[in-house]
């Protein structure tokens, strides 16, 4: 036996620290996310006025003005009706596009921030785009509907939006005769945002979020040097009783009995110590999440919704690190002895199973379809209700949005053993990942579409390799996946489980 040294304690620092900081990055990237829907609130928000306004201004052919140097007539439209005199006084023509480089000449002066009036195909030179102006408008005329992106300007970082221009009936009258047809891009309203004010905004919970990390990881690494150290302790007390009952058995036989006695007690100490170190690497967990609430109950009315939801996320995160430490121990049970086989029903084993799944079935109405018997098959019963659970759980949770849940368990017979199949009509498996759902924590959608940890099927793997089988999926004729896994019948004798074993890897 190994006693666990230094470089043990370092792997497991070196594995909280990949965690932690893995956990940090995505909380970081989390609160960055933010900062960006909130410049493209804003954006949206100032270019919607715009638009509306612009939108009336066309509706109503123009407004008319007092003619004033700052305002003096439009040169670039052409409407012989541009200028007209009333009461001695002379008055010009604001045209939507005037009007909106009026307005952006008053925004962009007195707030910080910049607004801009800009086409590839400009009637006014001045309006043509600056390279990332064009390369956005190139974006929306390809399809996009709009561009938000952070970069960097004259040394100060900036968020610049582009919204598109479509050609509306109004637009006709002046763009007309540039080509522009109903619903064509013309061009583009150009935002810029200066991003030290958004990125402001969350300093304070960047550095919660770093804080309650760090916090964090201290407990975490504590707790696991600190199980580590029990752990070896432990170890080393048992190695000390082996030798002594090498000793023993050597000098003086008429010891055994008590040589024994001795290392079953120390066997019995060893198994409840293992339990209680178990129970203890899941305390940081909970300090963690403790903690989190504790800054919720205390700062909670300091923070804004958006604080609040984060500290939320840090409960859930350390539940679901809970909820995969929990996964890792079933994970590791399976297999761990020999395996036992027996003659067992998988009848009796499906209805176990469907029992343990009452509730789901009941909650979503599944239908649970069995074409023929099953058969007697040669396995753990145990770990058989584990695989056909963890297979009929799968398909009740990715079942399709509005449809009932219809799984079809059946079985065909092959050389030595039997090919059992669970098929749904759920959302199916892309070819793409095929092989992967069966790694451990491997999965395909977010936590918020389906819940979990994605290691249900790397368990059934497992339980089917532990069978001498083979577990695979495919694509259902009408929609939905099809799980195949083969184990041996209940009538196999030593000398056939060689052929049984090479047809099993055959789908």
């Amino acid at each position: 036996m190994r006693v666990p040294g230094i470089r043990a304690g370092l792997g497991i620092v070196a594995l909280w620290v990949a965690l932690v900081g893995l956990s940090l990055w995505h909380n970081l990237g989390v609160l960055d996310t933010q900062v960006g829907e909130a410049a493209l609130a804003r954006s949206r928000m100032m270019v919607m006025v715009i638009q509306t306004t612009r939108l009336w201004n066309a509706r109503h052919g123009g407004v008319y003005v007092p003619t004033t140097d700052a305002t003096p007539p439009n040169e670039w439209l052409k409407d012989p009706e541009r200028d007209v005199t009333v009461s001695g006084r002379a008055y010009t023509k604001i045209n939507p596009a005037y009007m909106t480089r009026q307005v952006a000449d008053m925004i962009s002066a007195g707030q910080g921030m910049q607004l801009r009036l800009t086409s590839r195909k400009p009637i006014r030179p001045a309006n043509a785009p600056d390279p990332w102006e064009d390369a956005a408008l190139a974006a929306i005329e390809a399809g996009r509907p709009e561009v938000l992106e952070r970069v960097v300007e004259d040394g100060r970082s900036m968020f610049r939006y582009m919204a598109r221009l479509p050609v509306e009936e109004p637009c006709l009258k002046c763009h007309a005769e540039q080509g522009y047809r109903l619903g064509d891009v013309r061009g583009g309203l150009s935002v810029g945002l200066p991003a030290a004010e958004f990125v402001a905004m969350i300093g304070p919970l960047r550095q919660q979020t770093v804080l309650v990390h760090g916090l964090g990881f201290l407990i975490l690494s504590g707790g696991s040097l600190v199980f580590l150290a029990r752990l070896r302790q432990g170890w080393l007390r048992l190695e000390a009783v082996n030798a002594a009952q090498e000793r023993v058995v050597a000098e003086r036989t008429a010891a055994l009995r008590t040589a024994n006695a001795e290392l079953h007690r120390s066997n019995a100490e060893l198994e409840n110590f293992a339990y209680i170190a178990s129970h203890d690497l899941q305390e940081p967990l909970r300090m963690v999440g403790g903690y989190a609430q504790l800054l919720e109950k205390r700062y909670g009315s300091a923070l804004d919704a958006d604080g609040r939801e984060f500290l939320g996320y840090m409960n859930d995160g350390a539940l679901r690190m809970k909820q995969m430490i929990d996964d890792l121990l079933a994970y590791s049970r399976v297999g761990r002895n020999e395996p036992v086989l027996a003659p067992v029903s998988l009848e009796d084993i499906l209805d176990m199973a469907l029992a343990n799944l009452a509730v789901s079935i009941a909650e979503t109405q599944a239908e649970i379809i069995r074409p023929a018997p099953l058969p007697q098959v040669l396995g753990e019963a145990p770990l058989l209700v584990r695989l056909l659970q963890n297979l009929l759980g799968n398909a009740l949770k990715y079942r399709a949005a509005g449809q009932v849940p219809r799984i079809i368990v059946s079985s065909a017979a092959i050389e030595g053993g039997w090919r059992i199949s669970v098929a749904d009509n759920g959302i199916g498996v892309p070819e793409a990942g095929r092989e992967r759902i069966f790694q451990i924590f491997q999965r395909l959608h977010s936590r918020s579409a389906y819940p979990g940890t994605g290691i249900g099927l790397a368990i059934a793997k497992k339980i089917v390799d532990r069978h001498g089988g083979r577990i695979w999926v495919e694509a259902a004729e009408d929609g939905g996946s099809v799980f195949h896994f083969t184990v041996m019948a209940a009538e196999a004798v030593s000398g056939s489980q060689q052929g049984w074993r090479k047809n099993s890897d055959c789908s």
